[in-house]
């Protein structure tokens, strides 16, 4: 969102490709706004569209459920650049 939203959306090869979770402004932009619900539905949706090969999360690293409280910190204080995955089993 904001002013990285505004910069890399002009790069989108198709500006309906664009898609911004957290600012509603990105349709000015050609994009799509997403609201963000974390229910059963959109959960598999999202793994869908991952085993698809439609989405791919960039993971920057995977820690084991013992490791959680490390992992969240690393995330609060914004040092990531993809996704920090909990592997629970």
């Amino acid at each position: 969102g904001g002013t990285s939203l505004r910069t890399v959306a002009p790069l989108a090869r198709d500006p309906r490709n664009v898609i911004a979770v957290g600012d509603m402004s990105v349709p000015d932009l050609g994009g799509r706004f997403v609201e963000r619900r974390l229910d059963r539905e959109n959960l598999e949706r999202s793994a869908r569209l991952a085993l698809d090969g439609l989405l791919a999360p960039v993971i920057t690293a995977v820690h084991p459920l013992s490791d959680a409280p490390a992992a969240l910190a690393t995330v609060e204080n914004g040092h990531t650049a993809g996704k920090v995955v909990i592997k629970v089993a």
